[in-house]
C-alpha cells in the first residue's frame, strides 16, 4: 500500500484535499445549534466484494426491499502481476478525476452559499435603512402637523380676541351716542324751561331732579351690565382656557391627520367667516335701522315735549325702560348663542374623539392580525428549515454509514490471504461492530461453501481485522446500524 502511494502521490494529495472539502461542506451546511435526534431505526449497509453478489442485510423497519448500489473495489495489486497493476493505475486515474469533479462541485456549492448569505445581509441592511427613513419621514410629518395645528389655534384665539374688542368698542360707541342724545335733550329742555313762566320753574326743577335720578339709575344699570359683561368675558376666557387644555390633550392623542380633514377644516372656516361677515352686516344694518328709528322717535319726542314737558318725561322714562329691556334681551341672546357654540364645540370634540378611538382600535386589530400572520409564517419557515435539516442530516448519516461499511470491507479484505485451489468458494459472515471498533458478539459464519482451508482463511481474516475502523461519533449509530453480512468470494 505504501509503495502504491509513493507511485501515485498526486492521487493521494487529491484524495486528502477532496476529503477536507467534503468535511468543510458538511460543517457549513449543518445547523449546530440544535442537537440531532437519535433515530432508533437500523439503517442497512450493503457491501459488495469484487465479482460478488449483493450483500445480505438484516431485516430493517425502514426499507426491507431497498436495492443497494454496488460499491466496486479495485483488486489488490500483486507484485508480479503487471496487467493488474495497469488496471489498478487506470482505476486510480478515474477515481482522481471523479474526486476532482466532486471537489469542484463542493467549491461551487460553498461559493453559492456564501453569495446567498451576502445577499441576505445586504437585504437586511437595505430594509433597516428603509425603516429608518420612514421613521424620520413620519416624525417630520408629525412636527409639520403639530406646527399647523398650533398656528390655527393661535389664529383662532386672535380672532376671538379681536371680536371681543370690536364688541366692546361698539358698546362704548353706543353708550357715547346715548349720552350725547341725552345731553341734547337736556339742553333743549333747559332752553324750553327758561322760556316758561316762573310758575313752571318749580315743576321743572322737580322734573330735572327726577330725570337726574333716572339717569343715575340708568348709569348704575349700565355699570352693572358692564360688570356682568366683564364677568361673562372672564367666564368665557376661563372656558376658552379649559377648551385649550382639552385641545392640548386631544392633540397628544391624535398625531395624524389626513389632508382631506385639513381641506374640510378650511372650507368650514371659510363658511364660518362668511356667516360671521353676514351676521356682522345684518347687525350693522339693524343698528342703522335702530338709529333711524331712534332719530324718528327723538323728533316725535321733541314735538311732544314742546307741547307738554310732563308727557315728554313720561315718554323718556318709557323709552329708558324699553332700552333696558332690549339690552337685557340682547345680553340673553348673546349668552344663549355662546352656550350653543360651546355645546357644538363639545359635540364636535366628542365626535372627533370617537372617530380617533375607532381608527386606533382598527389599527390595533390590524397590527394583531399582521403579527399573527408573521408568527405563522415564521413557524412554517422554522418547521420547513427543521425538516430540511433533518433530511440533510439523514442523507449525510446514510452516506457516512455506507462509507464506513466500505472501509470495513477494505480493512478485512487487506488481511485475507486466499488459499490456493479455492476458486469459486463463497462464505457469508455476519458481524456487529461496536463503537470502539471491536466485534460485539463475535464473528458468525452463516455459510461456507469451499474447502476447510478457505473457511479457515476467512475466519483468520476477520480475527486479524480487529480493531476495525470506527464510525463518526456525531451520528450516534447503534449496534443495529453497525450489523451487516459480508460475502467473501474467492477469485
Amino acid at each position: 500500500m505504501i509503495k502504491l502511494l509513493l507511485k501515485h502521490p498526486v492521487a493521494f494529495i487529491g484524495a486528502v484535499i477532496l476529503h477536507l472539502l467534503i468535511i468543510a461542506l458538511f460543517v457549513l451546511s449543518f445547523d449546530w445549534s440544535d442537537k440531532p435526534e437519535n433515530i432508533e431505526v437500523g439503517v442497512p449497509v450493503s457491501i459488495i466484494l469484487p465479482n460478488a453478489d449483493a450483500l445480505e442485510m438484516p431485516s430493517s423497519t425502514v426499507d426491507k426491499e431497498t436495492k443497494e448500489e454496488p460499491i466496486e473495489e479495485p483488486p489488490i495489486e500483486k507484485p508480479d502481476d503487471n496487467a493488474k497493476s495497469a488496471k489498478k493505475a487506470e482505476q486510480l486515474k478515474k477515481e482522481q478525476k471523479e474526486k476532482q469533479r466532486l471537489a469542484t462541485l463542493a467549491s461551487k456549492v460553498a461559493t453559492k452559499k456564501a453569495l446567498k448569505l451576502k445577499e441576505q445581509r445586504k437585504a437586511k441592511k437595505l430594509a433597516a435603512q428603509k425603516a429608518k427613513k420612514e421613521k424620520i419621514k413620519k416624525q417630520k410629518l408629525a412636527e409639520e402637523k403639530k406646527a399647523e395645528k398650533e398656528a390655527k389655534q393661535q389664529a383662532k384665539k386672535q380672532e376671538e380676541k379681536e371680536e371681543r374688542k370690536a364688541q366692546k368698542q361698539r358698546e362704548e360707541k353706543q353708550a357715547e351716542e346715548e349720552a350725547e342724545k341725552k345731553a341734547t335733550i337736556e339742553k333743549e329742555q333747559e332752553a324750553e324751561r327758561a322760556a316758561k313762566a316762573e310758575a313752571q320753574a318749580k315743576e321743572e326743577a322737580e322734573s330735572k331732579a327726577e330725570k337726574e335720578r333716572l339717569e343715575k339709575k340708568a348709569t348704575e344699570k349700565r355699570a352693572e351690565e358692564k360688570a356682568q359683561e366683564a364677568a361673562e368675558e372672564k367666564r368665557e376666557e376661563e372656558k376658552a382656557e379649559k377648551r385649550k387644555k382639552k385641545r392640548a390633550e386631544a392633540k397628544k392623542e391624535k398625531r395624524r391627520k389626513e389632508k382631506l380633514e385639513a381641506k374640510k377644516e378650511a372650507k368650514r372656516k371659510a363658511k364660518k367667516e362668511a356667516a360671521k361677515k353676514k351676521a356682522q352686516e345684518e347687525a350693522e344694518k339693524e343698528a342703522e335701522e335702530k338709529k333711524a328709528k331712534e332719530l324718528a322717535e327723538k323728533k316725535a319726542a321733541e314735538k311732544v315735549m314742546k307741547e307738554k314737558i310732563a308727557r315728554a318725561e313720561r315718554a323718556a322714562k318709557a323709552k329708558a325702560d324699553e332700552e333696558a329691556k332690549e339690552k337685557a334681551e340682547k345680553a340673553a341672546a348673546i349668552k344663549a348663542a355662546k352656550e350653543r357654540a360651546a355645546k357644538e364645540a363639545a359635540e364636535k370634540l366628542a365626535a372627533k374623539k370617537a372617530e380617533y378611538k375607532r381608527k386606533w382600535e382598527e389599527a390595533q386589530e390590524k397590527k394583531k392580525t399582521e403579527a399573527a400572520a408573521a408568527e405563522a409564517r415564521k413557524k412554517a419557515a422554522t418547521a420547513a428549515a427543521a425538516k430540511a435539516n433533518s433530511k440533510a442530516f439523514e442523507k449525510a448519516k446514510q452516506g457516512a454509514l455506507n462509507s464506513w461499511g466500505s472501509k470495513v470491507e477494505r480493512h478485512v479484505r487487506r488481511r485475507w490471504h486466499e488459499p490456493p485451489a479455492s476458486s469459486g468458494s463463497v462464505a457469508k459472515v455476519r458481524i456487529t461492530v461496536s463503537g470502539s471498533g471491536y466485534y460485539a458478539g463475535g464473528v458468525k459464519m452463516l455459510s461456507c461453501k469451499g474447502p476447510p482451508s478457505f473457511c479457515a482463511s476467512v475466519k483468520e481474516a476477520f480475527a486479524n481485522a480487529e480493531p476495525l475502523p470506527r464510525t463518526e461519533a456525531k451520528y450516534h449509530f447503534r449496534n443495529s446500524d453497525r450489523t451487516f453480512t459480508m460475502t467473501m468470494r474467492a477469485r
